[in-house]
């Protein structure tokens, strides 16, 4: 019953200071959040961009761990357009035809480093870390299987760049154009 009436008493106490200062909670104005602010087409299109960016990274990595199990190249279609699509096409092809396959994850960090919606090819560059020490080159062969063929001269932490097009006659897509390692630029 004591607990009732400290409850009572304080609702009746708080309706008591909202009344003298003129304020009610209703009229109490309130600061525009952040999720209000309408996104600009330049902020579109690095949504787009880096979402077919990461398209192209969880496709890569699943024919890079599985370049036998089927023709990759329409999956990779999705996310990819020439020149690029042939060459990591061709890249899985010679995955499977070792035979191998590539074990754990790489780590990233993409960011967005230019943006220029101009003209007749909108495009966008992203610059990623790649981070491949998590990550091994392993055998398939008969007798060799799990045998780790990692190339000891190749860099494990390097600078990866992306060109992203938007494509009018493919319905407006955003599609990878041009990925270059930069195995010289360590991150």
């Amino acid at each position: 019953m004591k607990s009732k009436l400290v409850i009572a008493l304080l609702v009746a106490a708080t309706t008591a200071a909202c009344s003298e200062s003129g304020n009610t909670p209703s009229t109490v104005p309130s600061a525009p959040s952040a999720s209000s602010r309408v996104p600009t087409a330049e902020d579109v299109a690095k949504h787009k961009a880096l979402e077919a960016y990461e398209g192209y990274w969880r496709v890569s990595t699943a024919a890079e761990k599985a370049p036998q199990s089927k023709d990759w190249r329409s999956a990779l279609g999705e996310y990819l357009v020439d020149p690029e699509l042939t060459r990591h096409v061709a890249e899985i092809q010679n995955l499977a035809s070792v035979p191998s396959h590539m074990e754990g994850d790489y780590r990233r960090s993409p960011a967005v480093t230019a943006v220029s919606l101009d003209g007749r090819d909108p495009r966008i560059k992203i610059i990623d870390c790649l981070d491949r020490t998590g990550l091994h080159l392993v055998s398939d062969k008969p007798g060799e299987q799990g045998r780790v063929l990692d190339n000891p001269d190749q860099p494990r932490r390097y600078e990866f760049r992306a060109e992203v097009v938007r494509y009018a006659s493919l319905n407006d897509r955003w599609l990878v154009q041009v990925v270059e390692a930069a195995l010289v630029k360590p991150c």
